[in-house]
Parts: structure tokens; C-alpha cells; sequence
């Protein structure tokens, strides 16, 4: 196999020995990695760089240095440049020691594995040279913060370091923790649910044990302090620890049984519940399903009160067809939040859960308002109002506004 050596950085400059020319020939936006000419012919080096040598690409007659995010040189020994080399002579059948490269600059670390995941298909381990100290860190801090929001843990930088190996999870930690820390809660509600939401998924297969442990706490905690996340946080955990928890999950048949006779009704029902939460399916024989949603009232705290709650439903069929989703708007009815859709089910077998965390209209910000559509038409006639209340207060170009003005304008 003939080894590619491409850059590993987005930025690279020309170098001859003395001056850096300006980043990727003065088109800072552009990305060299996907410049033509690293195609073939170049060979990984090092070049003197004050004290140290800085990691580079040569060509037998040109030099370019690699940059970290800030234009810098990326300081190298010469056997980390021979660890880089013998990754990339397998690439992208590469399997990084992580020895040789546990003391490889951060930037080099980060490109490479970042790389490395995109091209080829790396086994969980190598993603250990990702500064998971930053993790359990700011987890740490958080925990403190969550103790006393006046007196808030260390303020940590995550950034995009762990990214190479899973998204979705430094993002929410640290907008939940900005969320404290400036006691608004609206932001640390979108770090919250987005945070919960997102360990129901994201593969944690290359999240070192160690973290996932650290998470435990955290996870625990923000159920604890607002009963709306009280449910989604035990399926979370649960995960975490790998095992499993009790969940808003029901398989429906959009084909029941017949009746015993013409004048019957078939339906069926099922129901599940902890303590606070109860979703209830009615099934009908025409293929629809009624789903009730009840949960408590939120109790203000560290994440505010909120008028704009809506419980997500998500419908996936076992034949691997696309997912329907459903957002129910919930209206108070005594001490809790109540709200109801009627849609049909797709054919055969499907999973319907309410496992998600209940959502606010700032979480709905990123959906289409045609995705939205369909859950106020499901919706009864209480559910609906509610939702079109709240998109009263919504701005102008909000997609659950948008959604439902076109419900008003089809009635």
C-alpha cells in the first residue's frame, strides 16, 4: 500500500526555512486537506522551528507546515512525526499506538483521529487520546455548581476536542453550565434537555468508562431537580451503567384482532407510569391510536417555570420506514399538564414512546414548520388551543408560530 500523506490540519503554510507564508496561500476559509496537489508525492517530516521542529509535509522541493487553530506552527519530536508516519502508511486501515502519541500536541491529536473517524473505521481505544480530563472536569464543576449556582465550580473550555470521537455531548454540558452560572434559565434548560436527550443516542461505546461513570451523578441530579426531566434521566442512567430502565414504550399493530361480532368495537388499550408520569395508548380498529400524556407541573427551581411544554412522541415502524414524530402541547388540568393526539399508525408493527424529554418551544427552534404540522392536526381540540397560544407569543419566524398559522388557515 502506498502511503498518502495529506495534511492533517484545515491550515498549512508554505515554509522556507526562515518565513511562513500566509495560510493556505492566503485563503484562510479554504480547507487543505482538500487541496489537489497533497493527492500524491508528498512525505511526512519535520521541520526546525525555534527550540523545537514543527510537524510538516515535503515534497522534495517544497515544505508546508501544519497549523493549530490559531495559525501556529504544531510543535513535534521527531518520533511522534514517525508515529503520524507509520498511522498514515496504513491509512485508512490505521491502528494509532496510543502510546507513541499520548504526548503528541493536543491539535495533532485531535486532526488525526478527527481524520481517522471520517475515512476509516478506528477501534473505541484510540479515541483515549482525547483530553477526557476536560469531561470529567467540567462534570465536576457543574455538580458544585448545581450545589450552589452562587458559588459555581471552575469554569471549563471543552471546545470541539472530544468531537473526533462523539457529538452532542460537550456542547449541552456547557451551555447548561453558562446557563447557571448567569442564572438564566432558559439557557440552562436548553443545555439540560439537550444533554439528556442526546445520551439517549449518541454511541458511548468511546466515552471511557471513567466519564460515563462521572455523567452518573450529573444525570441523577438534573432529574432530581425538575420532574419533567425525572423520567428521561433514569432511562439515561440506566444507560450509562448498562443496564436497562422501565420505559414509555409500547409496540402497536395497526391491524387488531377482529371483533367477536359486528356490533363490537374492537380497541385496545395500554398503559405505562412511574410515580409522576402516565402516557396511555387507545388503539382503535381502524389502525389510530390515542396517546394521553400526563405530567407534573414544572416547580420553577433552577429551570424555571414554563407555560410552552411539549411531550414528544415518537413513532418508529419495524419495517425500518422513516419515523413520524409528534409534538403534544400540554395544558394544565389540576396539578399536572395534560394533553392528547389521535393519528393513524403505520402499517404493522410499530414502537411508540414518550421516552424524551419533555419539550419547551426554544427546543422546537430548529424544526421545519412541516414537521410540526401534523402534530396540531392530531391534536384535540384543548391540545391545539394550547399550542396556538403559545405560538402567539413566539416571534414572527419561529416554526411552531409558523406551523401554526397554516393550522388556522387549512381549518
Amino acid at each position: 500500500m502506498t502511503a498518502a500523506h495529506r495534511p492533517l490540519s484545515a491550515w498549512v503554510s508554505h515554509f522556507d526555512g526562515t518565513t511562513l507564508d500566509p495560510v493556505n496561500d492566503g485563503d484562510d476559509r479554504s480547507d487543505a486537506r482538500a487541496f489537489a496537489h497533497f493527492a500524491t508525492g508528498w512525505a511526512r517530516t519535520t521541520t526546525p522551528w525555534g527550540d523545537t521542529f514543527a510537524l510538516a509535509l515535503t515534497d522534495g522541493s517544497a515544505t508546508v507546515v501544519e497549523l493549530d487553530d490559531y495559525g501556529r506552527p504544531i510543535p513535534v519530536t521527531p518520533e511522534i512525526v514517525r508515529a503520524v508516519e507509520r498511522v498514515e502508511r496504513d491509512w485508512p486501515d490505521a491502528l494509532p499506538d496510543t502510546g507513541d502519541l499520548a504526548d503528541a500536541p493536543l491539535p495533532l491529536r485531535y486532526w488525526l483521529l478527527r481524520r481517522l473517524a471520517a475515512e476509516g473505521d478506528p477501534p473505541d481505544e484510540v479515541f483515549a487520546l482525547l483530553p477526557w480530563d476536560l469531561l470529567d472536569r467540567a462534570v465536576t464543576s457543574l455538580l458544585t455548581t448545581l450545589d450552589d449556582p452562587a458559588a459555581p465550580g471552575e469554569l471549563v473550555e471543552m471546545r470541539h476536542w472530544l468531537t473526533p470521537a462523539v457529538r452532542g455531548l460537550t456542547g449541552p454540558l456547557e451551555q447548561l453550565d453558562h446557563g447557571l452560572r448567569t442564572d438564566d434559565p432558559r439557557v440552562a434548560r436548553l443545555g439540560a434537555s439537550g444533554l439528556l436527550d442526546n445520551l439517549r443516542h449518541i454511541p458511548l461505546s468511546r466515552v471511557p468508562a471513567t466519564s460515563l461513570a462521572r455523567l452518573v451523578p450529573l444525570v441523577r441530579r438534573l432529574g432530581a431537580a425538575d420532574p419533567l426531566y425525572r423520567h428521561t434521566a433514569r432511562v439515561v442512567e440506566a444507560r450509562l451503567v448498562g443496564e436497562s430502565a422501565p420505559r414509555m414504550s409500547v409496540r402497536l399493530n395497526s391491524a387488531l384482532d377482529a371483533a367477536a361480532n359486528d356490533e363490537d368495537v374492537r380497541e385496545h388499550t395500554e398503559a405505562v407510569a412511574d410515580e409522576a408520569f402516565s402516557v396511555r395508548f387507545d388503539e382503535t380498529q381502524a389502525g389510530w391510536v390515542r396517546v394521553l400524556v400526563q405530567v407534573p407541573k414544572p416547580t420553577g427551581g433552577l429551570f424555571g417555570d414554563r407555560a410552552d411544554v411539549f411531550a414528544p412522541i415518537r413513532v418508529a415502524p419495524r419495517d425500518e420506514s422513516p419515523e413520524q414524530r409528534y409534538w403534544v402541547a400540554l395544558y394544565p388540568e389540576g396539578d399536572k399538564l395534560v394533553g392528547v393526539v389521535s393519528f393513524a399508525l403505520p402499517r404493522g408493527w410499530s414502537e411508540v414512546d414518550c421516552d424524551a424529554v419533555p419539550a419547551s418551544a426554544d427546543d422546537l427552534a430548529a424544526e421545519h414548520p412541516d414537521v410540526l404540522l401534523p402534530s396540531l392536526h392530531a391534536s384535540i381540540p384543548p391540545s391545539a388551543r394550547q399550542w396556538l397560544e403559545i405560538a402567539d407569543d413566539l416571534p414572527a419566524g419561529h416554526p411552531a408560530r409558523i406551523a401554526a398559522q397554516r393550522f388556522e388557515e387549512s381549518l
